[in-house]
């Protein structure tokens, strides 16, 4: 065997042996490298695990008590919210409520989108004082109002309607 050929067979030996190192320990090495790495990560998400609960709990109470400012319960209906709020404000105002019809409902995608259309029949100022108070509370999008007065025939005298759309979205579940 000439020195060449020693020389080849040593470099091929060498680069065989690191592979063969590599694949047994080296690999592994690295992996468990990343691992700690890992489970260090996860120990730091869970020591701040109680923070971020009492943290998530404050805002869950501040929330709750914005909805109670708002007089939205989160176990009613949309249609039952908006209902408390027209019996509310006839209470303060003199309206009266025609019609409550059922919504109008378009699904698409993921969303749901639900139009409610209500018949008021009052003053104008009072229809635009309830108009008011629902862009106040935001209850839904108010997409469209219309006035109208019609007659009535039994006591002889014209009435104000207002036809009101309001139409709110929901995710699908």
């Amino acid at each position: 065997m000439t020195d060449k050929q020693k020389n080849s067979a040593l470099v091929a030996g060498f680069v065989l042996l690191l592979l063969i190192s590599y694949f047994f320990s080296i690999e592994k090495t690295i992996d468990l490298k990343h691992r700690a790495k890992e489970l260090n990560q996860e120990t730091e998400l869970l020591k701040n695990a109680n923070q971020r609960i009492f943290n998530l709990q404050q805002e869950n109470k501040y929330l709750d008590s914005i909805l109670q400012v708002k007089e939205i319960s989160i176990e009613n209906s949309f249609q039952q919210t908006l209902l408390q709020k027209l019996n509310s404000f006839q209470k303060e105002v003199p309206i009266t409520i025609m019609a409550f019809n059922e919504p109008h409902i378009i699904e698409q995608d993921n969303t749901i989108l639900k139009t409610y259309s209500l018949e008021i029949k009052g003053d104008f100022q009072s229809l635009l004082l309830l108009l008011n108070a629902f862009e106040k509370q935001q209850l839904g999008k108010m997409t469209s109002v219309t006035f109208e007065k019609k007659k009535n025939y039994r006591k002889n005298r014209e009435e104000l309607i207002g036809e009101f759309f309001i139409q709110k979205r929901t995710q699908k579940e």
